[in-house]
């Protein structure tokens, strides 16, 4: 019987790089990159609202202010933002020019005017700027990454659709000894059942790797 690092040394030797493959973004769980990934946009893509509220200059922010229009996310805000004027804002939409804060609707007061006001003014302005979190051309992921799922909304706002990761090894699982039956089987005063066959093949299935199954080999050199 090989020693236990003689065994690992043998299969660490012979062990080859598998070819790479594109794959669809829903199916890269657990696999591994084969190149690193770079972001082809900014992260976010322009400045946004962090918040359900109203966008205004920050000078103006004691004052009473007139609403010129509301952006919901998905638009482009059709006005800029003067003195003494808002925007009521949704979570995720874009800053209008002009608005250099944003404040909570829950910290807002409208009057019968139409008019809003900060109850609280606070020194958070609640805007996510372009690029804060990843500028188009950054790395965000190296080659030889294992995916886990933390990692496939990274892919997916750096436009990585169909990474490129390597193909996964065909495995099939033998246990060896002659003394061994399967878990179905009674065994013998002298025999045990096959238990460890189940164990890599869930450790396998883990990693997602595709297993098989080929029973039990005796011991015949």
């Amino acid at each position: 019987m090989l020693e236990y690092k003689t065994a690992v040394d043998l299969i660490v030797s012979t062990a080859g790089e598998l070819p790479a493959e594109r794959i669809y973004l829903h199916q890269a769980l657990h696999r591994v990159l084969a190149e690193d990934v770079f972001s082809d946009s900014n992260i976010p893509p322009f400045n946004k609202s962090a918040m359900d509220g109203f966008a205004c200059r920050k000078e103006d922010l004691h004052n009473e202010l007139e609403v010129v229009e509301t952006i919901p996310a998905g638009k482009m805000p059709e006005k800029s933002i003067l003195k003494n004027q808002c925007s009521k804002i949704m979570t995720g939409a874009v800053v209008p020019s002009g608005a250099d804060f944003i404040f909570k609707k829950e910290d807002a007061a409208v009057a019968d005017s139409g008019k809003v006001r900060c109850l609280f003014p606070t020194s958070v302005n609640h805007i996510c700027y372009k690029g804060e979190d990843v500028k188009s051309g950054d790395k965000i992921l190296e080659r030889s990454t294992f995916i886990t799922a933390r990692h496939l909304p990274l892919l997916a706002g750096a436009g990585t659709a169909s990474p490129l990761v390597y193909r996964q090894p065909d495995v099939v699982v033998f246990a060896t000894g002659t003394e061994l039956v399967e878990p179905q089987e009674k065994p013998l005063p002298f025999q045990i059942r096959n238990s460890n066959s189940a164990q890599l093949m869930g450790k396998l299935a883990e990693l997602s790797i595709p297993v098989n199954y080929g029973g039990i080999l005796i011991d015949n050199k």
